[in-house]
């Protein structure tokens, strides 16, 4: 494998996308530095968390879009005449997208958690059901990456996008609706079951399932340009 290659790709995708990283990281931390400060206010919270929710899909959106952007600015032709192969042009999009999201991801996952540990009055029990959302949110950015990589179509991507923001609402609403889950939800110590843990694998292998079947399908193509 061209790794050089690869991490020049990478890099690209990093450098275009740099201004929507920062700028998202900032409007996160603010938004949950006001949560933290309202006095656990139960609907200053529901709204944080809600505007977390949507700087996460946006930006997932906004970074896996770039391979739709290289086909419809005619950028991949030019890409595909680099030395470099189908399998090493899909893990560079995929690596490259991926990371930038985990960063933003990551970041405000962490935020998230510490808000709800270290502000006084608000329900450790909160936890789990913040991570599983938080890879849920992952998980739906696996599949707009995999969908971009493989159709670079603009208007699938939307669709895939805006299904998975609308079907966050459902598996939120079935989730906290468990009672290993959401019995605990406003229970003041932190009670990980392992209902949490089952629902995590699974989101974990859906997402592994994912790329695997994007590289399968993109070793399938005889047409980059």
């Amino acid at each position: 494998m061209n790794i050089a290659m690869v991490r020049r790709l990478i890099w690209k995708d990093w450098y275009l996308n740099r201004a929507a990283i920062l700028a998202s990281l900032i409007a996160g931390m603010t938004t949950l530095a006001l949560v933290a400060a309202s006095h656990v206010s139960d609907i200053v919270l529901i709204l944080g968390m809600i505007v977390v929710v949507t700087i996460l899909i946006g930006m997932g959106a906004v970074v896996m879009a770039s391979a739709v952007r290289e086909r419809k600015d005619q950028t991949l032709p030019f890409v595909m005449s680099l030395p470099i192969t189908y399998v090493e042009y899909t893990t560079a999009k995929i690596v490259g997208s991926l990371l930038i999201f985990l960063v933003l991801w990551t970041a405000l996952l962490a935020d998230m958690v510490a808000t709800i540990l270290l502000v006084p009055g608000v329900p450790h029990g909160l936890i789990p059901f913040v991570v599983i959302m938080s890879v849920e949110i992952l998980m739906s950015t696996c599949l707009v990456t995999a969908v971009a990589v493989t159709t670079e179509s603009q208007g699938w991507v939307v669709g895939v996008t805006q299904v998975g923001a609308l079907s966050l609402n459902g598996i939120g609403w079935w989730i906290a609706r468990m009672p290993a889950i959401g019995g605990a939800m406003r229970s003041a110590t932190l009670r990980w079951s392992g209902t949490a843990t089952a629902l995590l694998a699974a989101e974990l292998a859906a997402i592994a399932l994912m790329i695997a079947i994007t590289f399968i399908i993109q070793a399938r193509k005889t047409d980059f340009i």
